[in-house]
């Protein structure tokens, strides 16, 4: 027989007790009582997985080692059937152990009073983790707390006790929960004040935020409620676990996982601070070139000629361009201090916003670029009356893609910036000082009527339209000797370029009257025969009512 070693000195009788768990011993571990010789026990074996022994959900050991024909999870398997079938005046005392040898293996049997629970084996230690006393010493201590939960677990004044704390606390639950909801109507108020007094008021009142800032601050508040309701509920959760010994472990490390998770939080927070007050200083140094900016601007554009280079209608495009520039350069040096820059998620939008710009670049670049053609040749501004190619209208907006006009007919067009820097563009406002801009309008007569008498007719024509100025005073160009007619071209100027396609129109309308009055007939726009007999309205048709219907 194997010789026997037990880890004190004990009398006879406990002798005889060692002996009688020895053979329990391998009859839990299913091995059976032979002889080294006749039947050795085999080596723990390698290709069998460890198991983890868990009772009460409070891990106990690990085991390893194969011993006879059982692997470590049918060992699991006999103990934990062992644990559950222990009477109740079994889990009251300490856990001891027996040190035992047979053959190649040696252990300790751990028993709860006579009870058997279960061998470790010094073949289930680990090296790496110290002595097999030392780790059968820690099997011990958590025989213990776990006979110690299972007691408390089967004790009904302490389930009682955590059903009454878990309902309180429940109805602390509820009372958290309607003071939160109750803050977030309140929270959500002050959040739409907040953004009326400084965001809405800085904001163009052409169009209405009211709506979108109201469903804005509702969205935060809900998010702040419902997070502090998510966090009311996972404490509450934590509470109730603890309550009762079974599911003690669980609530640790659920709590567990919350501290180390607002440890991961907090470190992440403060290694991201030196970052944060270097983004914060490039911001503030931003802030502070930008007010030069500003400055050097406003004073420019108070006095224009003092800087030279620089007009009114190139001040303020500008000093967007330079403010585009400096954040973007600030922007680049702060980049690399944002919290999470270096993470898969900023590469991937990095790709995503190249890929982007590199489809729509070509046209929204060549756009841009047109106009700032358009800003610093100074060929138009807004308010001008332009024609580009063949659009004619008043200018509504430079912008950085487009041009808008608003035509006679009052339509809104839009042309874009490359169409407007590749086409002609005929500004009538531009050289409209003090003494008015200037129209023009051509006009053929033939050879029978006396070229004095035509510029005489033209030009009272254009004194007799509303918004021609005499002075200074209208005259007449001959732009041509054709084969049948004289071409006559009268220029005038205006008080207002905006109203040009009226007066253009009324002093039409005056030149047919006074041609029709003095007997002298118009040869536009085709000369193809000479009539017999001028061509002209007599002054008793002028004002001939048209026909009624019917």
């Amino acid at each position: 027989m194997s010789t026997i070693v037990r880890s004190i000195p004990m009398p006879a009788r406990a002798l005889a007790a060692f002996c009688v768990a020895l053979v329990l011993l391998f009859a839990v571990s299913g091995a059976g009582a032979q002889s080294a010789a006749s039947a050795p026990v085999a080596a723990s074996g390698t290709a069998a997985p460890a198991a983890e022994l868990e009772f009460m959900n409070r891990p106990i050991a690990t085991l390893r080692a194969t011993l006879g024909a059982v692997d470590p999870a049918s060992r699991v398997e006999n103990a934990l059937a062992v644990l559950n079938d222990l009477p109740e005046d079994a889990l009251g005392a300490p856990v001891t152990k027996i040190t035992g040898q047979l053959g190649a293996n040696s252990g300790v049997m751990f028993y709860a009073r006579t009870h058997p629970l279960f061998a470790y084996a010094r073949e289930d230690a680990l090296p790496a983790s110290g002595s097999f006393e030392a780790q059968a010493a820690t099997v011990e201590s958590n025989l213990n707390a776990v006979l110690e939960a299972r007691r408390r677990q089967m004790h009904w004044p302490n389930l009682l006790r955590g059903a009454v704390l878990s309902v309180i606390a429940f109805a602390v639950l509820l009372a958290l929960m309607w003071l939160v909801a109750r803050l977030r109507s309140r929270v959500h108020g002050r959040l739409s004040r907040v953004l009326e007094q400084h965001i809405l008021r800085r904001t163009s009142s052409k169009f209405d935020w009211t709506g979108s800032a109201v469903q804005l601050t509702a969205q935060i508040a809900q998010l702040l409620a419902v997070f502090l309701m998510f966090s009311l509920a996972y404490l509450w959760l934590i509470f109730v676990l603890d309550q009762f010994p079974l599911t003690a472990p669980l609530g640790r490390r659920m709590s567990g996982f919350l501290l180390r998770l607002l440890m991961q939080i907090g470190l992440g927070a403060l290694s991201q601070i030196p970052g944060l007050v270097t983004i914060v200083v490039i911001f503030l140094l931003t802030r502070g070139v930008q007010t030069v900016l500003r400055n050097v601007f406003d004073s420019i554009q108070r006095q224009p000629k003092s800087f030279p280079g620089l007009h009114p209608e190139t001040v303020g495009a500008t000093r967007r361009l330079l403010g585009a520039v400096v954040w973007a350069i600030a922007i680049t040096f702060a980049y690399p201090y944002i919290p999470g820059s270096q993470s898969d998620v900023f590469k991937g939008l990095s790709v995503l916003f190249g890929f982007m710009l590199t489809l729509g670049s070509t046209s929204v670049v060549n756009q841009m670029m047109s106009g700032m053609v358009l800003v610093y040749s100074r060929a138009l501004r807004k308010g001008d009356m332009v024609r580009i190619g063949s659009m004619e209208g008043q200018v509504m907006s430079v912008d950085a893609l487009s041009v808008k006009l608003v035509n006679p007919s009052h339509e809104e067009v839009t042309l874009p910036n490359s169409l407007v820097v590749n086409s002609p563009i005929q500004n009538f406002s531009r050289l409209a000082d003090e003494r008015g801009a200037r129209i023009g309008v051509s006009v053929t007569i033939g050879y029978d009527a006396s070229w004095r008498h035509v510029h005489a007719m033209l030009e009272a024509a254009a004194l007799k339209t509303p918004h021609i100025q005499p002075d200074p005073a209208p005259f007449v160009m001959q732009r041509s000797l054709s084969d049948f007619y004289v071409e006559y071209q009268l220029i005038a100027a205006v008080d207002d370029p905006a109203q040009r396609p009226y007066i253009l129109s009324d002093l039409n309308a005056n030149i047919q009257d006074e041609f029709n009055a003095a007997g002298v007939q118009i040869m536009s726009p085709h000369f193809q025969t000479q009539p017999d007999e001028p061509v002209f309205v007599p002054k008793e048709n002028w004002f001939t009512q048209p026909t009624a219907k019917g």
